[in-house]
């Protein structure tokens, strides 16, 4: 019979990261390029350009509590 406070000694099997991330890499090529990711990566460049943009005209004008009180609502709305 085995005491009851013993422990397992269990040893996971190490495994090399080297083929895991080859083979990862090898699915994320196949999904841009079969999904044509290449535009969509350009549009989010473009996005987040004119996000950040409108972000710092906001701060500029000083309007940014009043944008802040805006989207709050509207979350709130939401």
């Amino acid at each position: 019979m085995q005491a009851a406070n013993s422990t397992l000694d269990i040893k996971p099997k190490p495994v090399t990261i080297i083929p895991v991330m080859r083979k990862t890499t090898k699915k994320i090529k196949w999904l841009v390029n079969d999904l044509g990711l290449n535009e969509l990566d350009a549009w989010l460049w473009m996005i987040g350009g004119a996000a950040l943009t409108a972000a710092v005209l906001v701060l500029l004008i000083g309007e940014g509590p009043e944008m802040y009180r805006y989207w709050r609502v509207a979350a709130l709305n939401f």
